[in-house]
C-alpha cells in the first residue's frame, strides 16, 4: 500500500518538550508527597497522558492529588513553554525537505499541542490537522488517535507513516496498522531506547532529524 500521509507525535518528536514536562510533573508529585527523580518519571510516564500518570501514581503510592491538578499542570507547563520550548533540532528543515501535508497525533491536550507548534514556528506545516486523546475514546497505547488522524486526511492507517519517540506511541501506531519510524534523538540513552521502540513495532529507528527525509523517501520508493 502506498504511503499517502505522514503523522507525527508532538512531544519529543516535533518539540523538545519532554524534559520540561517531566520537570513540572516531578514538582507536582513532590507537592503530593511523592519524591521521584526526573529520569525515573521519564522512564515511567513518557508518552502517557497526564491522567494515566496520576492514576498510576495514586495506585502505586496510595496518594490522592488535589482537584484541578490537570489544569495546574497545563498552567505551569504553558508558562514554561513560553520561556524555554524549542523545536527538535533539524525538524523544520526535515519537514520542508519532505514536503506534503502532515498531521499530528498526540496524547497531550490539543491546546498544548497547538501552543507548542506556534511557539516553535511549526504551525504552517500542520495547520489544524491535530488529533489528540481529547478527540477519541481511548488514548495511546490504544490505536484510536492514529485511526482518527488517518480518517481525517482520507487515508487508511496502512497508508500512513508515523514518526514516534515513545514505546506507548509506537505501540499505538502499530496497533492501528500504520508503519512506524522510531525517533530516539531526544532520549538520554538512544541505543537502548531504540531497542525498546523496535520491540514495540518500529520498522526503523533513527536519532537525527536530518536523516528523516531519506528514510521517508525509502518508504515512498518501496511503497
Amino acid at each position: 500500500m502506498n504511503v499517502s500521509s505522514i503523522i507525527f507525535d508532538c512531544d519529543g518528536v516535533l518539540v523538545d518538550s519532554e524534559p520540561l514536562s517531566m520537570r513540572v510533573d516531578v514538582e507536582l508529585l513532590a507537592e503530593s508527597g511523592v519524591v521521584m527523580a526526573e529520569d525515573e518519571a521519564h522512564r515511567r510516564f513518557v508518552g502517557k497522558t497526564f491522567a494515566a500518570m496520576i492514576a498510576e501514581v495514586e495506585r502505586d503510592f496510595a496518594v490522592r492529588f488535589p482537584p484541578g491538578v490537570s489544569a495546574e499542570k497545563d498552567r505551569r507547563l504553558l508558562a514554561l513553554f513560553a520561556r524555554e520550548l524549542k523545536p527538535v533540532a533539524g525538524v523544520a528543515q526535515a519537514l520542508a525537505a519532505i514536503g506534503g501535508r502532515y498531521s499530528v497525533a498526540s496524547n497531550s491536550p490539543g491546546e498544548r499541542v497547538a501552543q507548542s507548534l506556534r511557539l516553535t514556528g511549526l504551525t504552517p506545516y500542520f495547520e489544524d490537522r491535530i488529533v489528540t486523546f481529547e478527540h477519541v475514546a481511548r488514548a495511546k497505547p490504544e490505536p484510536d488517535v492514529f485511526v482518527e488522524a488517518a480518517r481525517r486526511v482520507g487515508a487508511l492507517p496502512g497508508a500512513c507513516l508515523v514518526v514516534e519517540d515513545s514505546v506507548t506511541g509506537v505501540t499505538a501506531a502499530a496497533r492501528a496498522g500504520c508503519r512506524v519510524l522510531g525517533f530516539t534523538g531526544t532520549h538520554g540513552e538512544p541505543d537502548l531506547h531504540g531497542l525498546r521502540l523496535a520491540a514495540a513495532g518500529a520498522l526503523t529507528v533513527f536519532a537525527r532529524m536530518a536523516d528523516l527525509p531519506a528514510l521517508v523517501g525509502g518508504f515512498l520508493s518501496h511503497a
